[in-house]
């Protein structure tokens, strides 16, 4: 990770803020969990590869991910718009 301003919350293994597929659960920008489960989730459905891409996306949600979405699957629709290469 880029950033060393997360908070790291303990959860259950199961938590679908950490397990699943990006949906309407929450998404907390300033939880390393939850950042890195997305970031992680989405190189895996967008089969990307490398890894200067998840920290292209961690700094994009870090930096300019807009308060107003707070949602995972808003989220992966705000990245997949905004990630530039």
């Amino acid at each position: 990770m880029h950033y060393s301003d997360y908070k790291w919350s303990n959860y259950a293994p199961n938590d679908p803020h950490i397990n699943g597929k990006p949906d309407e659960t929450s998404f907390n920008r300033e939880e390393g969990n939850e950042v890195v489960y997305l970031i992680n989730k989405l190189m895996i459905l967008w089969d990307y590869r490398f890894s200067n891409t998840g920290n292209k996306m961690e700094k994009l949600i870090h930096d300019k991910l807009p308060a107003d979405i707070s949602e995972q699957k808003d989220v992966l629709v705000w990245v997949k718009e905004n990630l530039k290469f």
